[in-house]
């Protein structure tokens, strides 16, 4: 597999495919890809595991060109995540690649397509975010929308990615065709606004911002127990209603009739949030949201990055793995695969590859001799650089 990306989005789809076993050779530009430093190397350190090797290449040279064109010449799979147009400069575009290597499965990842208004539209996730109306949705109503913390629409378009390659290669085996998969990150986080989609459409209503619940559903928020400790606790029906007042021995609340029905339950939410927020006083967080959780009702302490490390479930399900920060030359854990096998879960390796770390090896693969790598190094077109020999 040739990755040729960059940032989130692509580094998760290839990191996908290394898992399962892909041999995966990453080619980076002389200076690195530019998220080899940011957040202190953390970024990443976590995206570019499962056995990656890295190759130094200057694709604006003819060398560096005719290097990554003779490496997709032999790949099964090509992924890329340049703008649409950049690639066809390099000879390294779906058209070019096909005409010697006819079933080539080729991804194009970008941030909105290969074709439309924004097609040439540079594009990060949270600029996603914000125009999906997605980041409409988040926060408080009488404050500024808010971004989420984590780059979930990357990582959401790096798994529909990874999904879409896995589906193609095996079509591949059945029909002996390749294909060109044009997947980007404004389709996928608008895909998820769907039902907000479906319900302006039917309603005309728009979706407003709920704070730390949910429009039309209560009681769907964070609440808090004794000490102020926060916990979310998502009671989306009667069903779970009735769950919650029986726990805490409070069915009188079931028959009130601010309450009975969940619409009756919205329009009287605030009353509602402070009567349960007494209840909840009495409890330890850990105590109440073990019983509600064995009555079945949906809750969990609203945790932060040190105390979810430190998650029992985390090291029970072996969820974090070691590996190593190559910025900072730090060891540090990361997350592990979000999916395991009767053979437990793919090994993601112990760090990423060090800039260029690759290079001779695969060119010399690629039956390049000595000298010509050397020369090439000096010239500038190849690594590795002096930092990672």
């Amino acid at each position: 597999m040739l990755d040729l990306t960059q940032s989130v989005a692509g580094p998760v789809s290839t990191q996908f495919l290394g898992m399962l076993g892909a041999n995966v050779v990453k080619v980076e530009p002389p200076e690195g890809d530019a998220f080899r430093n940011l957040l202190d190397g953390a970024i990443f350190a976590s995206v570019n595991l499962a056995g990656k090797r890295s190759v130094c290449l200057d694709l604006k040279s003819e060398t560096g060109q005719a290097a990554a064109q003779e490496l997709a010449e032999e790949a099964d799979v090509v992924v890329e995540s340049f703008r649409p147009g950049v690639v066809e400069k390099f000879g390294l575009d779906y058209e070019s690649v096909a005409e010697t290597n006819e079933d080539v499965v080729y991804l194009s990842l970008t941030g909105f397509g290969q074709d439309g208004p924004y097609s040439e539209w540079p594009a990060y996730d949270p600029i996603i975010q914000s125009m999906s109306g997605l980041m409409s949705t988040i926060g408080y109503k009488d404050r500024p929308p808010v971004r989420i913390g984590a780059s979930v629409i990357d990582w959401g378009t790096g798994t529909t990615a990874a999904f879409l390659l896995s589906s193609a290669l095996l079509d591949r085996e059945r029909t002996g065709k390749g294909e060109h998969i044009d997947v980007n990150l404004f389709e996928v986080a608008t895909a998820w606004m769907g039902y907000w989609v479906a319900h302006y459409t039917g309603t005309g209503e728009v979706a407003e911002r709920s704070g730390t619940g949910f429009a039309g559903m209560a009681p769907n928020e964070v609440f808090h127990a004794a000490n102020e400790e926060p916990f979310y606790l998502s009671v989306v029906n009667d069903h779970f209603y009735k769950r919650l007042c029986k726990t805490i021995d409070r069915e009188d609340l079931i028959t009130d009739e601010r309450f009975e029905t969940n619409d009756r339950r919205w329009e009287n939410r605030t009353e509602l949030r402070e009567i349960l927020n007494d209840e909840f006083s009495d409890y330890e967080r850990a105590e109440l949201c073990e019983q509600l959780a064995s009555a079945g009702v949906p809750t969990g302490p609203l945790q932060h990055t040190d105390e979810l490390v430190e998650d029992p479930h985390v090291a029970a399900r072996n969820m974090l793995t070691d590996s190593h920060n190559i910025c900072t030359d730090t060891e540090v854990k990361t997350a592990n695969p979000p999916f395991s096998t009767t053979s437990g879960r793919p090994d993601l390796g112990d760090r990423p590859p060090k800039q260029g770390e690759h290079t001779r090896a695969v060119l010399e693969e690629l039956g390049y001799s000595g000298d010509q790598i050397e020369r090439m190094i000096e010239a500038g077109t190849a690594g590795p650089t002096d930092e990672s020999e």
